[in-house]
C-alpha cells in the first residue's frame, strides 16, 4: 500500500495552482524546492477535472528513475518509463492506460512518430523538466520537441536555472510554450531585440517582464527554512613542477594572444577558450596533460587537509566535484580509505544509480567523486553537507545545479561549498565569469531588481590579465 505523502508546503500549493490554472506555464523555482511535487499535483487536479488525460514528461536520462519514484510517492496513477533501447522504449506504448509517460531528451527524436501519435490520441500535458536542456535552437532535440509542442493539450517547462549561461537560453524554452508570442517567432528576432552586436544586452527590463507573464519563480530564501549555505574560497599556491608547467603554457598563450588584433581575438574565441581549458587542467592536475607528471598536485594536497576536517564525525559525508573525468579515477584511488563512489558521463544509468544508492545508504561510503555535467540534475544528496570543487569551467548551470544537490529540502545541517582556487591563475578569471553570469541570470529571472551597466555589457577584467601576468612570487 502506498504511504500517505506529507502535505504540500505552502509554496508548493501556490505553484500547483499556478500550473493548474494555465495551459502554458513555466515553473522556475530555485532548485531544491520540490518542483516535481507541484507539477504532479497540478496534473492530478487537471485530470480529476477531466481537462487532460495525463502528462508526457521529458527529462534528463539520469533522473527517469527519480520521476518514477516521485509519481509512486505522490500519486496513485499508472506510469510508464521509456527504457534506453528502442525495443524497450516501445514497450511503454503497448498499453495506453498510463497517465504518466517519462522519456529522456535523447530518445525524443528517435520516437517522434510514436510521441506524436500519443499526443493526438490522448489529451496530454507535455512537460519539459530541466527545460534549459533545449536552450540551443538548432539542436536536433530542440527541434523535435518544438514539433511536438502544438499537439499537446498543455505545455509546461521547469528549471531552477532557466538562464543556464546567458539570456539567449530563454528563447527556445518560451517558443515551446507560446510559439514566439512572448520573445519573438525566430531566434534572430530575439537577438535583434535584446542582444548587442558588440556583446552584452539591452532592453533586459522588458525581457524580465515578458518572461514573468508565463512564469513563477521562488528562491529558497523566503520559501522554506533551510540550513545556511556558505561558499568558501580556499586559496591554493601552485608549486614545484606544476607551477613551472602552468607558467610555461601561460607565457606561450600570452605571447599568442597579444599578437592578435581585436577582431582576430573575436574570431579565435573558441581556440582561446580551448587553451584556457588547458590552463585550468594544469591548475587542477598536470597529470591530465602530461602522463609523466609524478608530483602531488597542490589541490590534491589541499584535499588531504580538508577532508579529515570536514569528515571528522563518523556519520559525515562529502562530495568532490571535478570537471575532468581522469581526476575522478585518480582521486578515487587517493581516497580509497573513504570507500568512494563515482559518477561520470562514461557510466550508464544503472551504474550511476548504484553509486547514488551506495552513497546514500551505505555508512561505509563517505565520499562521492563526480563530474557536474553527469550528476548536477535531479539528485538529492543531502547525506552530505560539504561539497568541494577541485576545479570549475565557465558553465554556470554545472556550478549552480551541482552545489544544490546538498542544499535542498531534507537537508538538516549547514552546508559548506568549498572552492579550491589556485592563486593568480585562470581559476580567478573563471570565478569572476561565473559570478558575472550569475548576476545577469538573477536579474533576468527577476531575483534581483538592479544590475550594473558593466554586467549588462559583459565587461570583464581584461582577459590578457589572466594570461599575461605571471604567477605571484612564492613567499
Amino acid at each position: 500500500m502506498r504511504e500517505t505523502p506529507p502535505p504540500a508546503l505552502p509554496h508548493q500549493e501556490v505553484g500547483s495552482k499556478f500550473l493548474e490554472d494555465r495551459t502554458a506555464a513555466a515553473l522556475f523555482d530555485e532548485q531544491g524546492l520540490g518542483k516535481s511535487r507541484q507539477l504532479l499535483d497540478a496534473i492530478c487536479a487537471a485530470k480529476s477535472a477531466d481537462e487532460i488525460d495525463g502528462a508526457l514528461i521529458v527529462c534528463p536520462n539520469t533522473i527517469k528513475p527519480t520521476w518514477g519514484e516521485e509519481i509512486e510517492r505522490f500519486t496513485d496513477l499508472p506510469y510508464a518509463l521509456f527504457g534506453s533501447g528502442k525495443k524497450v522504449r516501445r514497450l511503454a506504448f503497448q498499453s495506453l492506460r498510463a497517465a504518466f509517460y517519462v522519456i529522456n531528451y535523447e530518445a525524443v527524436s528517435a520516437e517522434i512518430a510514436s510521441l506524436k501519435a500519443l499526443l493526438r490520441f490522448k489529451r496530454m500535458a507535455l512537460v519539459l523538466d530541466e527545460s534549459h536542456r533545449i536552450k540551443s535552437p538548432l539542436a536536433r532535440i530542440t527541434q523535435s520537441i518544438h514539433l511536438l509542442s502544438p499537439l499537446a493539450a498543455r505545455r509546461y517547462i521547469m528549471s531552477g536555472t532557466p538562464v543556464a549561461n546567458k539570456p539567449e537560453d530563454l528563447w527556445s524554452q518560451y517558443f515551446f510554450l507560446d510559439r514566439g508570442a512572448a520573445l519573438g517567432e525566430t531566434f534572430d528576432d530575439f537577438k535583434s531585440r535584446y542582444c548587442q552586436p558588440s556583446g552584452g544586452y539591452t532592453r533586459v527590463a522588458e525581457l524580465r517582464e515578458r518572461i514573468q507573464e508565463l512564469s513563477l519563480r521562488r528562491e529558497k530564501e523566503g520559501s522554506v527554512q533551510l540550513p545556511t549555505k556558505s561558499i568558501i574560497r580556499i586559496p591554493v599556491q601552485l608549486g614545484g613542477r606544476q607551477r613551472d608547467m602552468y607558467e610555461e603554457l601561460r607565457a606561450s598563450l600570452a605571447l599568442w594572444v597579444t599578437s592578435l588584433s581585436g577582431q582576430e581575438i573575436l574570431t579565435q574565441a573558441e581556440n582561446i577558450l580551448t587553451r584556457l581549458l588547458r590552463l585550468a587542467q594544469l591548475a587542477s592536475n598536470p597529470g591530465l596533460i602530461d602522463a609523466s607528471y609524478s608530483e602531488v598536485p597542490s589541490k590534491f594536497a589541499a584535499l588531504d587537509d580538508l577532508l579529515p576536517r570536514y569528515l571528522s564525525e563518523s556519520n559525515e559525508k562529502a562530495i568532490i566535484w571535478t570537471s575532468f573525468v581522469e581526476n575522478i579515477f585518480t582521486l578515487r584511488k587517493r581516497f580509497a580509505h573513504l570507500e568512494p563512489v563515482c559518477i561520470h558521463g562514461g557510466m550508464d544509468s544503472a551504474a550511476k544509480q548504484r553509486s547514488v544508492r551506495a552513497f546514500r545508504k551505505d555508512a561505509r561510503v563517505r565520499l562521492l567523486i563526480a563530474n557536474p555535467a553527469a550528476a548536477r540534475e535531479g539528485l538529492t544528496l543531502t547525506e552530505a553537507s560539504t561539497a568541494i570543487y577541485v576545479d570549475r569551467t565557465f558553465n554556470l548551470v554545472d556550478f549552480l545545479q551541482s552545489q544544490d544537490r546538498i542544499h535542498r529540502l531534507s537537508q538538516t545541517r549547514p552546508c559548506n561549498i568549498l572552492l579550491l582556487m589556485a592563486e593568480g591563475t585562470i581559476d580567478e578569471f573563471v570565478d569572476f565569469s561565473l559570478e558575472q553570469k550569475h548576476r545577469l541570470a538573477r536579474y533576468t529571472q527577476g531575483d534581483v531588481d538592479t544590475i550594473s551597466t558593466e554586467d549588462l555589457a559583459l565587461q570583464k577584467p581584461e582577459i590578457l590579465r589572466a594570461l599575461v601576468d605571471p604567477l605571484p612570487a612564492l613567499p
